[in-house]
């Protein structure tokens, strides 16, 4: 089951591992709380705290809280927790990405500012409190994807402050408001010429910080360990510890950082359980700040929960173009009547017209109303020539539109800006995006009509092979209709417009003729099954678990109710839906593509990543697509399957 990978993608010389947690044991290394799951094999310290333990469970935590707090006619009919799909994982997981990166990032990784290290503690908070103005200022603007990124790298270095300074050894049992709060008591940190530790000699360092720090005659000193070489520790002074840190051998030796329960690497490995504790209450503690400060449904929209699938159209309006324009518009009042004052109505609308030489304005709204006011002033004027300005349109609706967002594209036309592609590319697969292209020519057409095209069998046939293999690559569909069938072909959007929305099979093939079996699986948490086939059928068989058989070019049957359309076939499974697995057999001429869709609370999320090995141990997540000939894990996090919990999984 895929929410938003393409099982059909490959990528050539690339060696993606498959292995369970632990079978992979890398030379390990720490500086801060360990990054991620990953880390706590690659130290060998499976009890560990990491920063993604830390701050999902405080998101999780806080979230929950946040919407047991709503008003009764707001709050879910359903279990809190399956309103938290992968949206809501998504957003989360973008926080973490952005923490991790602190300690993989090379701008970020040995910066004492960004950890807490080397006594830099009012540098730490200045900048603690740039990114808490940095947040809130991307959140009244509706910047969700920035505030994430700001969040993530807040939290990192807070909760590298309770790791890497004395505040546990103080004895202190709250967090240090002060970090945040300028007007909070605060504690003074020790002078540069005031010695803060004595020798350790072993890897456990106990009692290694002088006294009088926490018992002076007035008020205790803080502190924090240096690290390596730079800057340079001056006499007398902390190290951070561990084997990975030049610093440890000079001066005092030994170190104060509990990142770890190993003994390796955290000299104060003993105390690593309470500052894990008090680094999860600060971080709980800003969230609430912060949802307290922006107000309740912000707080929720920054971490999209409750958040339906964006309705997203890109739309030629070139004079051709009437009846698509006309197919987009019912289509959309049809899901927005469907759906009037439900759960179900799309969160955002999201509309780009384009032609040559103009593309945009792009028009945003939560509106629906204002939306289908957008769509009547679309007017099909001018045109004539073949080529526009698609590729700038797709690429406009992409950086517009949320993350995990179907696109679907009207045209009739090849693309002008095809230089754009590798760039589309690019983003398509950053945002986990799916682009569908419904394309209209008709046979009838003779091109002396005012606004219509030169004859299609005047054009290159591959003239739109661009647009199947973006929607290849993002596992949406390239259908080729009649102006006469786009409003029913148009189903599609209304289709996949689903929070719930997961995909239980996508297949393609370019072969002239296909002769093949395909199959899915069918489980409980399976609501609906609708299948989407494109392409020219000579036979096709679907057979359910318990032997049952029906040909998909019957238009009766008891397992599939089925529309035959110019360019697709639409079928759905007609329940009671046998659970198991369905057996696909198909005949085609020419290129086919299949695409099986469901409701269900299952789904998953996927990032690429590679281990990091350097002084901070950990799976960082690759951007983009693997790059060829270096080892890459597929990181797989299941939303859905258990109450309580995501499960995650490595390949």
């Amino acid at each position: 089951m895929s929410g938003s990978m393409v099982g059909h993608q490959a990528w050539d010389g690339v060696l993606i591992r498959v292995c369970l947690l632990g079978c992979l044991l890398l030379p390990p290394g720490a500086l801060a709380f360990l990054p991620n799951f990953w880390s706590r094999v690659l130290t060998l310290s499976w009890d560990s705290h990491t920063h993604q333990h830390i701050t999902e469970q405080a998101l999780l935590n806080v979230t929950l809280e946040t919407l047991s707090c709503l008003p009764p006619h707001h709050r879910p009919d359903v279990q809190l927790r399956a309103e938290l799909d992968r949206g809501f994982w998504r957003a989360v997981g973008e926080v973490v990405w952005s923490n991790a990166a602190m300690d993989f990032l090379s701008s970020t990784r040995s910066d004492p500012v960004y950890h807490f290290d080397s006594e830099q503690v009012e540098g730490a908070m200045d900048m603690l409190r740039q990114l808490w103005a940095h947040i809130l200022l991307s959140i009244r603007a509706q910047d969700y994807p920035g505030a994430r990124g700001g969040l993530g790298r807040l939290l990192h270095s807070l909760q590298d402050f309770y790791s890497h300074s004395n505040w546990v050894e103080m004895g202190q049992t709250s967090v240090y408001l002060h970090l945040l709060h300028p007007g909070e008591p605060s504690i003074t940190v020790a002078p540069e010429d005031t010695p803060t530790c004595i020798d350790c000699n072993g890897p456990t360092c106990m009692n290694n910080i002088l006294p009088r720090l926490s018992q002076t005659q007035h008020a205790p000193l803080l502190t924090t360990g240096y690290f390596s070489a730079y800057p340079a520790k001056p006499a007398g002074k902390c190290s951070h510890g561990g084997l990975l840190d030049s610093s440890r051998n000079q001066g005092e030796r030994g170190g104060i950082n509990k990142d770890s329960t190993s003994r390796l690497f955290s000299p104060h490995h003993y105390l690593h359980a309470d500052a894990a504790r008090l680094a999860t209450a600060a971080t709980v503690t800003v969230l609430q700040d912060l949802r307290d400060t922006v107000g309740n449904f912000s707080f929720l929209r920054l971490l999209n929960v409750r958040q339906q699938p964006a309705l997203v159209f890109v739309i030629d309006t070139t004079g051709s173009m009437f009846e698509e324009i006309t197919a987009a518009r019912l289509r959309a009042i049809s899901i927005i009547q469907a759906r009037a004052k439900t759960v179900q109505q799309p969160g955002t609308y999201l509309l780009v017209p384009f032609h040559d030489p103009a593309v945009g304005p792009v028009y945003e709204t939560e509106d629906p109303d204002q939306f289908m006011r957008y769509l009547e002033e679309l007017t099909a004027l001018g045109g004539g020539d073949e080529p526009e300005m698609c590729f700038s349109a797709v690429q406009l609706a992409l950086t517009h539109s949320p993350p995990l967002s179907e696109i679907f594209v009207f045209t009739d036309a090849s693309p002008k800006d095809a230089h754009l592609y590798s760039a589309v590319e690019a983003l398509t697969l950053e945002k986990q995006s799916k682009v569908s292209f419904l394309l209209t020519e008709d046979p009838g057409s003779t091109g002396r009509d005012t606004g219509m095209r030169k004859r299609r069998e005047s054009l290159s046939p591959d003239r739109f092979s661009l647009y199947s293999s973006l929607s290849s690559v993002s596992g949406g569909l390239t259908i080729f209709t009649t102006n006469s069938d786009i409003h029913r072909v148009s189903a599609i959007v209304q289709d996949n417009i689903s929070a719930s929305k997961v995909t239980l099979l996508h297949v393609e093939s370019d072969a002239v003729t296909v002769s093949t079996h395909f199959s899915f699986h069918v489980d409980s948490t399976v609501k609906s099954v609708t299948l989407h086939l494109t392409g020219t059928l000579k036979h096709c068989m679907l057979m359910s678990p318990s032997g049952r058989s029906q040909s998909l070019l019957d238009r009766t049957g008891s397992l599939v109710e089925l529309e035959g359309l110019q360019g697709l076939y639409r079928v759905s499974l007609l329940p009671p839906m046998e659970p198991g697995p369905w057996q696909l057999s198909v005949d085609t001429e020419g290129p086919i593509t299949i695409n099986a869709i469901s409701a269900s609370s299952v789904d998953f999320l996927y990032y690429f990543a590679v281990v990091a090995n350097g002084t901070h141990p950990g799976l960082a997540r690759v951007e983009g697509s693997p790059v060829a000939g270096v080892p890459t894990f597929l990181v797989l996090a299941v939303t859905g399957y258990l109450p309580m919990r995501r499960l995650p999984s490595v390949m």
